[in-house]
């Protein structure tokens, strides 16, 4: 036992990660909590959306946004509309094998295929989650044909919300004591899987079923003992980074400055700014895609200090 305060560790705490990524991480472990329907579960669902409202703000105005927004593209309508023509395929294969009033068909559809289709954009992942991992429990019977399509699908509805910064573009910039509340919704997670765990005695790995931790923990290709590249940007100039990068990199960008800076990708050192640029304020943290700013094309990311005595400073690390 002399390892078991291993155990007694916040969940989330010296993770590196932006802003948007977190809210969502939470975010998504809320939906998972609600979406298992446990009265056990109601005090720490209020506990937790209390603290992301402080922390990101208050989560039905994040949700709307969110919704008119994807509802407007082609892509996520698209993407819903194969979802769904996918869900009428597997009921079609589970009455054909299994039959309508089956147990089989009652887990899957208790309430027939309406909650998939009509789910809110905001409970389209958990509902593709599960329709994927239900087809996958019963592959021997419908073969893999359906599970793979799902996953399928489901990917190319998360790569839609990450490749429109989604998140990124609902989370507040300037958050009074960052640091502080974050460590309070560490606190508050690790009381959630405590609560998880004792829900589940009997099967304690269910917890991982509460969390996509793709969203905040390294990825599989993270690059590893590398230090974060720091750029002084000097009052009243633009200052390009001087590291290479691809067009499939992943870059966390980081102000540890105490003013905001401006960001855009060039294809030179001394190519003229953009009109459009982005901004990232003191202590705020991103993560974008070097896509985003034109890589290839673009072999530079450039930041502008518009304070005209300050200097500022970025920490760079590619994920």
């Amino acid at each position: 036992m002399k390892h078991v305060i291993n155990y007694a560790a916040y969940p989330t705490q010296g993770i590196e990660v932006s802003r948007a990524n977190f809210a969502q991480y939470v975010k998504t472990h809320i939906n998972y909590l609600t979406a298992a329907q446990n009265p056990a579960f109601g005090s720490i669902i209020s506990e937790t959306t209390t603290l992301y409202d402080t922390l990101f703000g208050v989560i039905s105005s994040r949700e709307q946004n969110l919704n008119e927004r994807l509802s407007l593209t082609q892509n996520v309508q698209a993407i819903k509309k194969e979802f769904n023509a996918k869900i009428d395929e597997l009921e079609e294969v589970i009455v054909y094998k299994f039959h309508k009033n089956s147990a089989v068909y009652n887990e899957i559809f208790p309430h027939g295929v309406t909650p998939y289709k009509t789910a809110a954009l905001s409970e389209t992942i958990i509902k593709m989650k599960l329709a994927e991992s239900l087809a996958e429990k019963y592959s021997g019977m419908i073969t893999d044909t359906y599970s793979i399509a799902f996953k399928d699908v489901r990917q190319k509805f998360e790569t839609e919300v990450l490749s429109q910064s989604i998140a990124n573009g609902e989370v507040k910039n300037v958050i009074p004591d960052y640091k502080a509340k974050c460590l309070e919704m560490d606190k508050q997670l690790l009381k959630n899987i405590c609560t998880i765990i004792l829900q589940n005695v009997d099967n304690p790995s269910t917890v991982v079923a509460f969390f996509d931790e793709h969203l905040i923990f390294p990825k599989k290709n993270k690059k590893v003992n590398e230090q974060a590249y720091v750029l002084k940007v000097g009052a009243n100039t633009n200052q390009a980074a001087n590291f290479s990068f691809t067009s499939e990199d992943l870059l966390l960008i980081t102000n540890t400055g105490s003013i905001p800076l401006y960001y855009y990708g060039a294809s030179t050192t001394d190519a003229p700014k953009p009109s459009t640029v982005y901004e990232i304020v003191p202590d705020q943290k991103i993560e974008i895609t070097t896509a985003s700013i034109g890589a290839p094309t673009h072999k530079y990311i450039i930041f502008v200090n518009k304070d005209l005595t300050i200097e500022g400073e970025v920490e760079i690390a590619q994920l």
